[in-house]
């Protein structure tokens, strides 16, 4: 077998033969003074493997051959007959559905008689159907068939479409004379739900129809469900085209077209109301919100989950993150590692603009590495097996995508890429790594600092329009060696390359720094710290945590002794996991406060019972 497209893939390109070749190397030739004909590159292209005798890059592209499924669906069989029993048809007419409707949509009544099927079409094709149990409200769907929007073929090239959350409410709609009506098929995520992607799958897979409407009313329902999927759904489609329906007294459109009448119910669509322009609020805008934090509390930003960390900085949407310190200290490393737990604990989507860490599948390798916590070269012993290589590779493909413009690097050409991801897969988090690959478009005679000020500001628009958090990478000004330890001073909040606007205009500043990699660089002791926090009492106090450090072998970090993705590891394998022993760093001289000295005494935590994960519910097929 011969491997000769997968070294294509990565910049290789061999001959046909013969098995044995020496080639120029990607990765060194360009940079070589001397000897730029040289063909350093040893290549196998039968056994699939790769090393250059000049720059030491070596490899395999046999697990290339191991394609990350795309998702597949089952077309379920199509109906042979279309209609509704006795039964069926007096409880639809009892929920205000005419027997023309009925028929408009095309229900079906169950084999058994005691349920009503509804089926999805696209393109005159059932491919998909959901049955409602008359008696107990049982709800099933097709198995393994695609999520798509109900009413699907009668909705595209509208350019009205009102949504609503199920699809008795849709069918009221057309009692009260519209046919451009539709409904999700899972009905609305729980509003304690950490992810309402899977529920959102039917208007992933449908979003042209949406994207061409120029007018889009959200009709679901008046609960706080339904509140958590109207917010979602107007922040995907773009306020500027949804319209909000109210239904008064009612939960719903049907019970709104029972109890007033299928006119009643079309003049709501009059009053709908707009979703305001940003820059324009009033206190009723934020009412609920103001009522729900004096009852219950500040919504606290979210979970790194991990405790240290946690009193240092946590997640939260609409904010700007800077994350600075000196070139080759971890700062990308550790994020990314933040990253791949949050993604792992609560199904969170990121998009990263990297271009440093190119090729692609560099980058990309990197976070099966560290979500796996095993390198994936063929020349080490703890390799990871097929099993975990693939497993990771549907993991990494799951929540991580790249923002690689084919043209410029600016904010002009990321933006729109970004804003398609949060459309399209709902992606929460933002990270540009780091400021000095971006293109900047500063104005004739601007300052530097008031350029700044400019593009911070643009990020945090994107941010809070998106409802995304943004994270930037920002090298430290490299300092003078302190002359006592040997080594650079800890990062300076004001001493970002640019000057001290990136720390005034950001929510935080974050620094990653090793504190002994100037006079030793295998000492991986690192230090996390906030040195800035704009809104202490929802994410955090200012605080640093020294005792971190970084496993190369597994591409992973420690805080205080226990690996930070192990309980990624017990998700993935059910293995419980285990201390890892690490140098810890002498704490006499540092000063780090009490929220520091208080997770001390805390020590290193034994895992106790395994925790209860939970499976995302499955309706019975």
């Amino acid at each position: 077998m011969s491997y000769i497209e997968e070294f294509q893939k990565i910049g290789i390109y061999p001959r046909a033969s013969p098995r044995s070749q020496k080639l120029k190397c990607p990765w060194c030739q360009e940079q070589r003074s001397k000897n730029k004909r040289d063909t350093p590159l040893a290549v196998d292209i039968e056994e699939g493997v790769y090393n250059c005798h000049h720059c030491g890059k070596a490899g395999s592209v046999r697990n290339m051959n191991f394609q990350i499924p795309k998702k597949t669906y089952t077309l379920p069989k199509q109906p042979q007959k279309i209609g509704v029993n006795d039964k069926a048809r007096a409880y639809l007419i009892s929920r205000g559905i005419t027997e023309e409707i009925i028929a408009n949509n095309k229900l079906i009544s169950t084999n058994d008689g005691n349920g009503i099927s509804f089926p999805y079409y696209r393109n005159g094709e059932m491919v998909n159907y959901k049955v409602r149990y008359i008696d107990d409200k049982r709800f099933l769907q097709a198995k393994d068939a695609e999520p798509i929007m109900y009413n699907l073929d009668r909705i595209t090239g509208q350019k009205e479409i009102i949504i609503s959350e199920g699809e008795f409410d849709s069918m009221s709609w057309e009692v009260a004379g519209f046919t451009n009506h539709t409904s999700v098929n899972q009905g609305a995520p729980n509003v304690n739900d950490k992810s309402v992607d899977k529920k959102l799958e039917c208007y992933s897979n449908c979003i042209e129809v949406f994207d061409n409407a120029e007018k889009v009313y959200i009709a679901v329902d008046n609960d706080p469900n339904g509140v958590r999927l109207r917010d979602e759904l107007v922040r995907r489609i773009g306020a500027e085209k949804c319209y909000l329906v109210d239904f008064k007294d009612c939960k719903d459109a049907n019970e709104y077209l029972i109890k007033y009448g299928g006119y009643e119910l079309a003049q709501l669509l009059r009053t709908a109301k707009i979703v305001k322009p940003d820059g324009i609020y009033s206190l009723e805008d934020v009412q609920e919100d103001l009522m729900c934090q004096y009852k219950n509390g500040f919504k606290k930003a979210e979970s790194t989950h991990n405790e240290h960390i946690d009193s240092a900085w946590r997640w939260r949407t609409g904010e700007v993150n800077v994350w600075t310190g000196y070139m080759n200290e971890g700062k990308t490393n550790f994020l990314l590692q933040l990253s791949v737990l949050k993604a792992g604990m609560d199904g969170d989507r990121f998009a990263l603009f990297s271009p440093e860490n190119t090729p692609i599948a560099d980058l990309y390798r990197d976070l099966i590495e560290m979500y796996i916590g095993k390198t994936s070269d063929i020349q080490y012993s703890n390799r990871m097996t097929e099993e975990e290589y693939v497993a990771g590779l549907n993991f990494i493909n799951e929540y991580f995508f790249i923002i690689h413009p084919n043209e410029h690097y600016t904010l002009e050409t990321i933006f729109p890429l970004a804003r398609f991801l949060v459309k399209k897969f709902g992606i929460r988090h933002l990270i540009l790594d780091p400021y000095n690959t971006i293109e900047h478009d500063s104005r004739p005679y601007e300052q530097e600092h008031l350029y700044i000020s400019r593009f911070m500001t643009a990020l945090k628009r994107f941010a809070t329009d998106n409802e995304i958090s943004m994270h930037l990478v920002a090298h430290q000004v490299t300092p003078n060696v302190d002359n006592n330890t040997g080594n650079y001073p800890k990062p300076d909040i004001y001493k970002i390359k640019g000057g001290g606007t990136f720390a005034d205009k950001a929510d935080n500043v974050l620094i990653v720094w090793r504190p002994n990699k100037k006079k030793d660089f295998r000492d991986s002791s690192t230090v996390f710290g906030s040195q800035k926090i704009k809104k202490q009492k929802i994410v955090a106090k200012p605080n640093e945590i020294y005792e971190i450090t970084f496993d190369p072998f597994r591409s992973r970090y420690s805080t205080f002794g226990n690996d930070m993705l192990s309980v990624l590891d017990y998700k993935r394998t059910g293995n419980k996991p285990k201390q890892i022993d690490n140098i810890v760093t002498d704490f006499q001289d540092v000063d780090t406060g009490n929220a520091y000295q208080n997770l001390l005494k805390q020590g290193r935590k034994e895992w106790g019972n395994k925790p209860d994960f939970g499976n995302e519910s499955t309706l019975p097929f």
